[in-house]
């Protein structure tokens, strides 16, 4: 299972929590909630006391003398298992003696690419943003750093830049109500987002590209296309062209499920 490293976060499921580890292999650890900002002591090898799911903990230890820190972003089930990515294709891929770090690396890496493709959750998760309200109007779109607000489902905490308690709702799917915010005033909140049921495709997709991530690439990196006896042989390569990943299947479900950037002019 994986090693948290600073500065990262890795998504983790409810069953997992207790086979992750901590670079430097420290005698203690604090992990803080998102959801209610309470924070207790974490021993390793050992899944912390939750109060929700999804959640979105913050993991503070010492390495080499400084305190660091990495998020666990825990949701209540992955969209694949690691055997499930092991056996996809076996007899063309020969993924069965990589390791569960391996396997893991990839379907988190699959997830992402995903997602961020999509500009959206394909499942619950928890995050931190900020909500104003920049005059008498009763919605505002929260900012959630690198995550366009998508399918929020619920307010699990909202506090002001002292601490204190803030009332604040969900106004649809994108936006949050803040009519018990004074104008011109803000909020930190967490918030819990994503599509409340996975499509099936999902579970395809993420198999199919943590699998492809795992299979050596003969080919050079840079090849669009190649030329055989019978014409020219055009690639799906992901970044080019708009297309997301290398897989044409992933590529429908992003296209199918997702959303175009926001952009503001």
């Amino acid at each position: 299972m994986p090693t948290l490293a600073p500065n990262t976060r890795t998504r983790a499921s409810l069953s997992e929590l207790g086979a992750l580890s901590l670079e430097g292999a420290p005698g203690s650890a604090t992990v803080t909630l998102l959801s209610d900002g309470t924070s207790e002591e974490w021993e390793q090898g050992t899944a912390p006391a939750l109060k929700a799911c999804p959640e979105l903990l913050t993991v503070e230890w010492e390495l080499s003398g400084v305190t660091v820190s990495a998020e666990v972003d825990v949701v209540a089930t992955r969209y694949c298992t690691l055997d499930e990515v092991r056996a996809y294709r076996a007899s063309e891929y020969g993924l069965a003696d990589k390791t569960d770090e391996e396997v893991w690396v990839a379907r988190q890496h699959a997830e992402e690419v995903i997602e961020r493709a999509a500009h959206r959750f394909f499942q619950p998760v928890m995050r931190k943003g900020f909500v104003d309200r920049p005059n008498c109007t009763t919605a505002s779109m929260p900012l959630i750093p690198d995550v366009c607000p998508r399918d929020i489902s619920s307010v699990a905490r909202a506090w002001d830049a002292s601490g204190n308690p803030v009332s604040v709702g969900v106004s649809g799917q994108t936006a949050l109500d803040v009519s018990a915010i004074r104008p011109h005033a803000a909020a930190n909140v967490a918030l819990v987002m994503g599509m409340a049921q996975t499509p099936v495709e999902m579970h395809d997709a993420v198999v199919a590209l943590a699998a492809w991530y795992l299979v050596p690439k003969a080919g050079p990196d840079n090849a669009t296309s190649e030329s055989t006896d019978s014409g020219v042989l055009r690639f799906v390569i992901g970044g080019v062209d708009g297309a997301p990943t290398s897989l044409p299947e992933v590529n429908a479900l992003v296209q199918r499920y997702g959303f175009r950037d926001l952009l503001v002019g």
